[in-house]
């Protein structure tokens, strides 16, 4: 399938929807239309960190999408980009999809990309066979007072 990349539009609210509620669906996560609208409202605001790049097929529906953000490695004075979600029924659109996060981080001078897997995930093949390696670093998650938005 030939796609085109580019970065969301207002437009592509309504089949980014459908495409994420697969996503959290496969997660196992009940997502809220609040949830939803926070997102996008994330992803529709260029000062906000979280970015998302969607691919269009050859009749310009949108066939997948790739949420990404960069972050600081200050102990190295580097960045890195973190793909925080990437989706699509094909994996040949997903591969497109972090061929162009790989682009953006290497034109932003970001030296590495990464992402998680939770115990029993299936991640797209494209995160797998990139060439990643499992981290030494182990993530630890601590839930707080603060009340979800």
């Amino acid at each position: 399938m030939t796609v085109t990349i580019r970065e969301a539009r207002d437009s592509d609210f309504f089949p980014w929807l459908s495409l994420y509620e697969g996503y959290a669906s496969e997660r196992g996560v009940d997502l809220t239309e609040q949830r939803a609208l926070q997102l996008w409202t994330w992803l529709s605001d260029p000062g906000h960190p979280e970015s998302a790049l969607v691919a269009l097929d050859e009749s310009g529906e949108v066939a997948g999408f790739v949420h990404f953000h960069a972050f600081p490695r200050p102990l190295l004075g580097e960045t890195g980009y973190f793909v925080d979600a990437i989706h699509s029924g094909d994996d040949s659109v997903a591969q497109e999809l972090f061929g162009a996060v790989r682009e953006a981080a290497a034109a932003h001078g970001a030296t590495v990309i990464r992402w998680t897997q939770a115990d029993g995930e299936s991640l797209p093949a494209v995160l797998t066979d990139a060439g990643g390696e499992a981290s030494s670093s182990a993530y630890f998650e601590l839930q707080t007072a603060a009340q979800p938005a």
